[in-house]
């Protein structure tokens, strides 16, 4: 996960010293993987975790006047209750940088700090820090979010798995908690997911207590924020003798149900009265199921002395009489009237959705849906529930949908995915699925939406256009065939003025015909008719060749065309189209010539990165401006200046290549800085 980033420093300077020797020194105590060392144990359990966050909220040493005993002791908590090799916590020491302040090693048994990570270096990392509470990785070096670091620093390290949570402040994001496990891949549960993720609100607060330290602000509000960080886990214990009515309570438990421990003794009898009337029976239910060898584990509702209603969650375990001892109950109550109001609103947004929504388990059964998803396909929610969803799916659809069940079975989440849902009157409805599920319950939940008539709007489209092109085409090829014939003077010598408004005309014909090929292409290629002789070509080769076909064009505009290659490239071979190849370099180089001053040059460049080849063409024009660049490759898209619309073209070059270097298997793209020209891209897998 991120927090790989403990390995990655600075560039060490002349003049910084320092920071080198540091490097070098942290380098070195990086424990190998197989010499990893936390004790093989199974993991804790939810109640387990509970405990021993209670414990951890207890010590003073959280909130000791030396901050960074503080940390030190929650780095090496955390480790002890998760089994953990390393465990770290991050705090953003600048608007771009984020400085280690404490890394516990278990092997070691040592502690480690100072390391910085810039945000302008790890973009993904920081990205996944604003979108994400809590990330999970199991591969860090394939998580998304971890895996730029994995040349750099997780295969050095011998890191496999990471689980970070954020830490927020009243700012927002401060830090993050990074946990990471060496030499063997670990799946993180649910359970320590949660405990994490209280971790980080308890080094929330704990950073703001040190801020509060350092800026010498209002002693009293310094223990108010203490006794908040104390209480965050609004957890009570409680201990219940079933021989009689005696009942204890901590002194969370006396706030939970609102009265004071000065003027209120707990009792069994008392606590039933504060039940809410309905919840009485579920509750007596859950203590004689606990009686029988079950556990004592409800939900349900109390009301306070003032009449307020307030949602509880009570777990606890029976303890069988010994000798004189009564059977008792044992357990905690935590106040989860928030999470229940969420919940409420979460219902809310299920019922009133105008998308599908729905659970599914593993037998292939929806468990869940929502009303949109009855209103759609004209099924009962009964209907729905009572059968297997693949027998609602159009059987040509059943193969993929299978295929993206597996794939999420495998942990992936699948967006985008289509398929047909049969009406109950019999005809299909076209679904776009987005779904993910969740290993440690084996659902999946999954939103769709109803492309069906947005699918018959595109294919009207889709015919329009092809009708309009095709029927253009045919004229366009006679007028252009007849304008040629003219210019050349098989009727004669012609005026100097007409044969120029026959070559401007003969222009413009050319220009129409340029833009039906695109469109024809551009639907053939969103269609899927689109046909492709993939083979093994010489890359140079196909380019020398490019930029022969395109000098001419140059010519015209007073634009050098220069080509170079890093040492090697005639050796380089590459699976495409080779016909497609050079449509897609004619659209590179004709634009980059088309934006160029006069007499300046278009470089084209070969370079080898790894595996994959990258082919470059550099312009010196004015370059993209920043709000236009979102727009590049889309279809019909200029930029709105007025030096841009002057150069002329539809819009349609760039979106046509991007399309077919997709199809091929490549990439596009393009750097530039307004002012300094642009920089397009295209890149290929090199073939062995």
């Amino acid at each position: 996960m991120r927090l790989g980033l403990l390995c990655i420093w600075p560039p060490a300077t002349p003049n910084n010293p320092i920071r080198k020797t540091a490097e070098l020194t942290f380098l070195m105590t990086q424990p190998s993987s197989a010499s990893s060392g936390n004790t093989t144990a199974a993991p804790r359990q939810g109640r387990q975790l509970l405990a021993l966050q209670t414990k951890i909220l207890a010590s003073p040493l959280l909130f000791a006047s030396d901050t960074q005993q503080a940390w030190r002791f929650l780095t090496e908590q955390i480790s002890h209750a998760l089994y953990a090799d390393r465990v770290s916590v991050w705090l953003f020491s600048a608007v771009d940088v984020l400085q280690c302040i404490d890394l516990f090693e278990y092997k070691n048994k040592s502690h480690l700090n100072g390391v910085c990570l810039q945000r302008s270096h790890y973009p993904k990392y920081f990205q996944a820090l604003s979108e994400d509470v809590l990330i999970a990785a199991f591969d860090a070096a394939t998580h998304p979010a971890t895996a730029e670091f994995n040349d750099g620093y997780l295969q050095s390290a011998g890191i496999c798995s990471m689980l970070d949570a954020v830490i927020q402040s009243e700012q927002g994001l401060c830090g993050v908690i990074c946990i990471e496990q060496v030499s063997t891949p670990r799946q993180w549960s649910i359970d320590e997911q949660h405990f994490v993720t209280a971790m980080a609100s308890v080094a929330s607060t704990v950073h703001t207590f040190s801020q509060h330290l350092a800026l010498q602000r209002d002693y009293q509000l310094l223990l108010e924020r203490q006794e908040m960080a104390s209480r965050h886990a609004r957890i009570g214990f409680w201990e219940a003798n079933m021989g009689s009515d005696e009942l204890w309570w901590s002194p969370m438990v006396y706030e939970i149900f609102g009265v004071s421990a000065a003027n209120f003794s707990p009792s069994r009898t008392l606590f039933y009265q504060q039940l809410h009337p309905e919840d009485r029976a579920l509750v007596r239910q859950s203590e004689a199921l606990a009686e029988a060898g079950g556990e004592h584990n409800v939900m349900h509702r109390i009301v306070l002395p003032d009449g307020s209603i307030r949602w509880v969650h009570e777990v606890a375990k029976w303890t069988t009489s010994v000798g004189d001892s009564a059977a008792r109950l044992i357990g905690s109550v935590q106040d989860v009237t928030a999470q229940q109001q969420l919940r409420c609103e979460l219902q809310q947004f299920f019922t009133l959705s105008r998308d599908v929504l729905c659970i599914a388990n593993d037998q292939n059964y929806f468990e869940r849906v929502n009303a949109a998803f009855c209103r759609i396909t004209g099924y009962s929610e009964a209907e729905l529930l009572s059968r297997p969803f693949t027998q609602f799916i159009h059987p040509a659809d059943l193969e993929p949908t299978e295929d993206v069940v597996t794939e999420m079975q495998q942990g992936q989440a699948a967006s985008g995915f289509i398929n047909r849902y049969r009406h109950k009157d019999g005809h299909y409805l076209t679904l776009q699925w987005s779904s993910i599920r969740d290993p440690a319950t084996s659902k999946v939940y999954a939103s769709a939406q109803d492309i069906t008539e947005r699918q018959q709007l595109e294919q009207l489209k889709r015919e329009f256009v092809s009708t309009v092109s095709h029927e253009l085409r045919t004229p366009l090829t006679s007028i252009s065939g007849a304008l040629g014939l003219v210019s050349s003077g098989v009727l004669g010598e012609l005026p100097t003025q007409v044969q120029h408004m026959l070559q401007l005309a003969n222009n413009n014909c050319q220009r129409l015909t340029s833009l039906i090929n695109d469109l024809l292409d551009i639907e053939k290629l969103s269609a899927g008719m689109m046909q492709f002789e993939l083979q093994s070509e010489p890359l140079l080769a196909l380019v020398e060749q490019c930029v022969a076909d395109n000098l001419h064009y140059g010519h015209q505009r007073a634009v050098t065309l220069q080509l170079s290659a890093d040492a090697g490239a005639e050796l380089w071979h590459v699976q495409i189209d080779k016909l497609r190849f050079a449509q897609i370099m004619a659209n590179l180089i004709s634009n980059a010539v088309k934006f160029s001053p006069p007499q300046s040059t278009v470089q084209i460049l070969l370079q080898r990165q790894q595996q994959r080849l990258k082919i470059m063409v550099q312009d010196q024009g004015p370059g993209i401006p920043d709000e236009f660049k979102p727009l590049i490759f889309q279809r019909f898209s200029q930029a709105d200046s007025s030096d841009a619309r002057q150069k002329g073209g539809t819009g349609l070059g760039l979106a046509l290549s991007k399309q077919l270097t997709e199809s091929m298997q490549g990439s596009i793209g393009f750097d530039s800085v307004p002012g300094q020209g642009a920089c397009f891209y295209v890149q290929f897998p090199l073939l062995s």
